[in-house]
């Protein structure tokens, strides 16, 4: 499903278009993608954003209306109100 630019969420897709949060660690600490990676990646790719590089090459981003990414939205028809003896 498409992510817009001004997403509020704090899933890694929704900063496409304003990757700054990046650099508070807080933040990618609360996205487990980060804790995959090898050691020094994280670091790497904090250096290559702080230094405007990552504008050179995806700078459009920051633009484009919405994102089509990995994130899928999935429904299931299971209940609409809770079972009884439950608020």
């Amino acid at each position: 499903m498409p992510v817009p630019a001004d997403c509020a969420d704090g899933f890694t897709e929704a900063y496409y278009a304003r990757p700054e949060p990046f650099l508070d660690p807080a933040v990618r600490l609360a996205q487990s993608a980060w804790g995959f990676l090898e050691p020094g990646v994280a670091e790497r790719a904090m250096e290559v954003l702080a230094s405007g590089a990552r504008d050179e090459k995806y700078g459009q981003l920051r633009t484009q209306p919405q994102f089509h990414g990995a994130i899928r939205l999935i429904v299931s028809p299971g209940r609409l109100t809770a079972p009884s003896g439950r608020g």
